[in-house]
């Protein structure tokens, strides 16, 4: 009986160990956009796509052109009809992805569209960092970000307005949804003009396949342990 108790408890200790460690695995990522896209010239090219996925060390981002107008079925976001724009005005602030049917003539993220990211191959952000943000926080241009898990129920992370650029980087809210819309919200421009860019997003990466393989097999042979003692008993 005593043996039967340890043998479970080491095993229970050693499934607790292995998940602690399953985030540890992962390493953390920047996805720089402006490179990602081939650091074009200025002023920049469109993707000549609606959306496109992005990969580096394993992982994988896929970003579309979205939109919160016109869509169907009481849907807030829908597939918009914009290209990808890769965007470069010359400083950093001014680099990063727009959409071509952005309403002024930059090719950036302008009402009602937005850029909607698909994080379910790259882990989840931890940093959302934004372009041309242009003016102050009580007279400027907006930006908002929203969050979802399902792709039908958004939830409004965080907005702002000016800055420049903008590192909305609450993981706490963050860390909590595998879907990402970048927006800017408001119609009301800021010197002739109110849109932004998507310059880079941070995620914390996606565990090891061996790790998960080592994790799982553990689970198993837990499983069959506990199955086999039971059996015994009977």
């Amino acid at each position: 009986m005593k043996l039967k108790k340890t043998t479970l408890t080491l095993c229970s200790i050693a499934l607790l160990l292995g998940a602690a460690a399953l985030p540890a695995s992962a390493s953390s990522l920047t996805w720089d956009f402006f490179t990602l896209t081939g650091s074009p010239a200025a002023p920049g090219y469109s993707l000549g796509t609606t959306h496109t996925t992005f990969t580096q060390s394993g992982e994988s981002l896929t970003l579309w052109s979205y939109t919160s107008s016109g869509c169907t079925g009481g849907a807030s976001w829908c597939a918009g009809t914009g290209d990808l724009y890769s965007r470069n005005l010359g400083t950093a602030d001014e680099q990063g992805l727009g959409l071509t049917n952005d309403h002024y003539p930059y090719d950036e993220i302008s009402y009602p569209n937005g850029i909607y990211v698909n994080l379910a191959n790259s882990g989840r952000a931890s940093d959302v960092m934004l372009g041309s943000v242009q003016g102050t926080s009580t007279s400027g241009e907006t930006w908002a970000i929203w969050g979802s898990n399902n792709g039908s129920t958004w939830t409004e992370l965080g907005h702002g307005m000016g800055g420049g650029v903008v590192n909305f980087n609450d993981s706490s809210l963050l860390s909590g949804y595998g879907q990402l819309i970048i927006t800017d919200p408001s119609l009301t421009p800021y010197l002739n003009s109110n849109d932004i860019l998507l310059a880079s997003i941070t995620t914390d990466g996606v565990p090891e396949p061996g790790t998960l393989a080592l994790f799982g097999a553990g689970l198993l042979g837990c499983a069959l342990l506990i199955a086999r003692r039971r059996a015994r008993q009977h």
